[in-house]
């Protein structure tokens, strides 16, 4: 298992807090530091407010979820999204990720090395 190398602060954009929880002490447990929203709008305010080594987001969230935060990425912070895990239970997703130019995708459910791994190489590039 490839394990996350250095310390990164996290931003985790996902509606389900079971979910935040367990993705929070993963990522915890490697030493990193989460900060944890459940809307685009929310995950837009931080990024534009502190700097993330890597951005995890649900791209489908009852609200504006990832996609709504790519498409800001795109147009003002383009090289955050070599950082982007999109996280999600479809692969219509993967496709609009893939067309995106998203380098991690994670499948809910996950297993918990597969997450760890993924950060790992999003944060390698």
């Amino acid at each position: 298992m490839i394990g996350l190398k250095r310390k990164a602060r996290v931003l985790l954009l996902d509606d389900d807090t079971s979910l935040q929880k367990l993705v929070t002490t993963l990522l915890k447990r490697e030493g990193h530091r989460v900060d944890v929203v459940s809307s685009g709008t929310l995950a837009l305010e931080k990024i534009n407010s502190q700097d993330y080594d890597a951005l995890l987001l649900d791209v489908m969230t009852p609200t504006d979820g990832g996609f709504t935060v790519i498409k800001h990425l795109k147009e003002n912070k383009p090289a955050l999204l070599q950082r982007v895990v999109l996280l999600t239970a479809s692969p219509v997703s993967v496709l609009r990720g893939v067309k995106r130019d998203i380098f991690g995708i994670v499948f809910k459910p996950f297993e918990p090395a597969d997450l760890i791994e993924t950060v790992a190489r999003v944060l390698a590039q």
